[in-house]
């Protein structure tokens, strides 16, 4: 069915033939929206909130898109779906596919772990589902950890088409029943029905999706959150509040396009102009104080934004005299708002890769080079991709299955550039992995098995150490004359106690790594190796709690704490007479921050430290040595992507699997015997 029609609706007469310009207000609500959320991507600070200017978006399409179908409504007594559909393929679709195929091109550049689904994102993306498949594997949308995909954002654009859908049917059956009441009473279907019908029906789904949200932020943890967050059903009640608004506000949508003057009273055009301002001051609030937490969302966060936001949204529309509205109308806001669509589509992808590392800016600097690179994108595709094709009037071409066709057609284009496994990379095998491949099984303190039999001339080697030493254990080639012994532990080193702080969040200390000293005596003592290679240092420079007190390598106390640590450590590893080799650690770029600076384990002044504390402790033993490990990865003196070309880390901190067997030479010299 392609279109619904109801008996006719009985409405007054008409002054306007055509759309006309539109509102230039609402181009600059557009502006305001997406401004808000580049701050936020782009680490701005004063405004953690700005990932609410999805919800601003939200409220003005309800909007307009229910003004419209009422709009066709009163004036043919029916809803062209197929019309409709039309239309928002030909706004949305092909933008949408130029960006994705690009970043499938580009994909190269993009950190390793944030393509690792790329393909299934990627299919996801041009069906509009993309917001289920994040919820399904439960991406963390406010984690500041491993790279997000470069496909991420499209969760919005996921929302708002499932609206583009649903909506027009659920208003077409309104309608339909309507209809059919009225014809059986044998009086006409007025307009005021009509709206009435379909703001009673907005608003009961505004009550049911915040309600969900509400219901399923209750648990406060991190899967719970992202699924409120990325939910169709949670996120609707902004879509909803603006098709409330219209179906109780909007009598004439094309006299408002044109300009026209809906409000007489002297009191309704003050209230129009004095409610913006008051939902401007709720916006700015909301963008600055919120933080994305499941108590923000249990608490209506999302309705009080969305409600804040048709405040705006409604008034500047209905009173497009007033200052809030021909503010909203100065041209930089419209021309930006005119090419918001671009902007958002562009803007995130572009922002990975514009990043700290390539540019060597941070701040302010990088943020007005992501913005110009994100502006001159979409003003780019604007001209030679949206506009054209939204003027494109075939005779004899079917636009709904051409739409689905080059949606199919991309997605096989995807697929078989990007088969299952063209991405050989792996989340870090680190505390923030929840992942079943990646974790290291427990060892127990006590082990029963039998030391392995000694080969004669062969030396052994046992290996201790944080998920660095167990990367290379894990990709380590054969070594013949060396046998090692693998009892490294994911995410311990040797500094104990916490909780501590790691690309931004609040960590608890695993227990297994506070019982290293028994763990390691007793592996030495069972193993009784020939050489001990020992590899820490990542947990030793983060953030921690030690003492009641938040501290960090730097600070003498902890200084002092650390050093009698390594200084225990080494005891115990050189219990047996094993000859001990102990590497630095290397600079590491796990993360960025939004503004592209690097988190504080990530700084280079802190492994200097943690180096030089190192070496003063080891040089001080007959039996213990340092191998320079970041001098090999980092031979500018810089955090180093590529060595002798070949890609050295897979996320920042561990070594590739190519990384590790162009080391193994170096390292198995360094460990034979002397």
């Amino acid at each position: 069915m392609t279109a619904v029609t109801a008996a006719p609706i009985r409405v007054g007469p008409r002054r306007y033939s055509s759309p006309g310009r539109g509102i230039p207000a609402l181009d600059g609500v557009r502006a305001v929206a997406v401004a808000l959320v580049l701050a936020d991507h782009g680490g701005i600070p004063g405004l953690s909130g700005g990932f609410l200017g999805v919800d601003v978006f939200f409220v003005l399409s309800g909007f307009l898109i229910t003004s419209l179908l009422l709009d066709e409504i009163g004036r043919t007594g029916r809803i062209g779906l197929k019309d409709f559909w039309i239309r928002r393929a030909r706004r949305l679709l092909p933008a949408l596919v130029v960006m994705v195929l690009a970043v499938v091109a580009a994909r190269e550049l993009f950190a390793a772990e944030s393509t690792v689904s790329l393909r299934e994102h990627a299919v996801a993306t041009f069906f509009w589902m993309s917001n289920w498949v994040f919820v399904a594997e439960q991406t963390d949308y406010f984690s500041q950890g491993a790279p997000p995909s470069p496909l991420q954002h499209t969760w919005s654009l996921a929302v708002e088409e499932q609206y583009y859908v649903l909506w027009p049917l659920l208003v077409a059956g309104v309608v339909a029943a309507l209809a059919a009441v009225a014809y059986r009473r044998g009086v006409p279907l007025t307009a005021r029905a009509v709206r009435t019908a379909v703001f009673v029906t907005a608003t009961a789904g505004v009550i049911g999706s915040a309600t969900a949200a509400h219901v399923l932020s209750a648990g406060a943890s991190q899967a719970t959150l992202n699924r409120v967050y990325f939910g169709t059903d949670t996120r609707m009640q902004a879509l909803l509040v603006g098709a409330a608004a219209a179906a109780l506000l909007v009598r004439d949508w094309r006299g408002l396009a044109e300009g026209g003057v809906v409000l007489r009273s002297r009191w309704a055009r003050w209230l129009a102009r004095l409610a913006p301002v008051a939902g401007l001051v709720v916006l700015g609030g909301a963008a600055h104080l919120a933080t994305g937490t499941a108590q923000e969302f249990r608490r209506g966060l999302l309705l009080v934004v969305a409600a804040a936001a048709i405040l705006v949204v409604a008034s500047v529309a209905l009173e497009q005299d007033g200052p809030v509205a021909r503010l909203l109308a100065l041209p930089p806001l419209v021309g930006l708002g005119a090419i918001s669509y671009g902007v958002y589509l562009w803007h995130w992808p572009l922002f990975l890769l514009i990043n700290g590392e390539r540019t060597g800016t941070t701040g302010w600097e990088l943020f007005a080079l992501r913005c110009a690179a994100t502006v001159a994108v979409a003003t780019v595709v604007w001209w030679l991709v949206e506009q054209p094709i939204r003027r494109w009037r075939p005779l004899t071409v079917p636009m709904l299955p051409l739409a689905t066709a080059t949606a199919a057609t991309a997605a096989v284009v995807t697929m078989t550039v990007l088969p299952v496994g063209a991405k050989d990379a792996e989340p870090a095998p680190g505390p923030l992995v929840d992942s079943a491949a990646l974790i290291a099984p427990e060892i127990p303190v006590a082990v029963t098995a039998p030391a392995r039999p000694q080969v004669p001339g062969e030396t052994r080697v046992a290996v201790f150490g944080d998920s660095i030493a167990w990367t290379l254990m894990r990709y380590l080639p054969p070594t013949p004359g060396l046998h090692f012994a693998d009892y490294t532990t994911i995410g311990c080193g040797i500094a104990r106690g916490g909780p501590y702080e790691y690309v931004g969040r609040e960590l608890d200390q695993k227990p297994e790594c506070d019982a290293w000293p028994a763990r390691w005596a007793q592996r030495i003592s069972h193993e009784r190796p020939d050489v001990v290679l020992l590899i820490v240092g990542r947990w030793e420079v983060v953030d921690r709690m030690n003492e009641g007190r938040w501290t960090h390598i730097g600070e003498p106390g902890y200084d002092g704490y650390l050093r009698a640590e390594l200084n225990r450590a080494l005891d115990i590893l050189g219990s047996t007479g094993a000859r001990i080799v102990v590497t630095t650690e290397p600079y590491n770029r796990r993360a960025e921050k939004p503004d592209g600076s690097l988190y504080p384990e990530d700084q280079p002044t802190r492994v200097d430290r943690w180096n030089t504390l190192l070496r003063s402790v080891v040089t001080q033993r007959r039996n213990a040595s340092v191998l320079d490990l970041n001098r090999k990865l980092s031979p500018n003196g810089v955090y180093t992507t590529r060595v002798e070309g070949i890609r050295m880390r897979s996320d920042g901190v561990h070594p590739t699997p190519e990384a590790v067997e162009w080391l193994t030479p170096w390292l198995t010299e360094a460990l034979e015997p002397r």
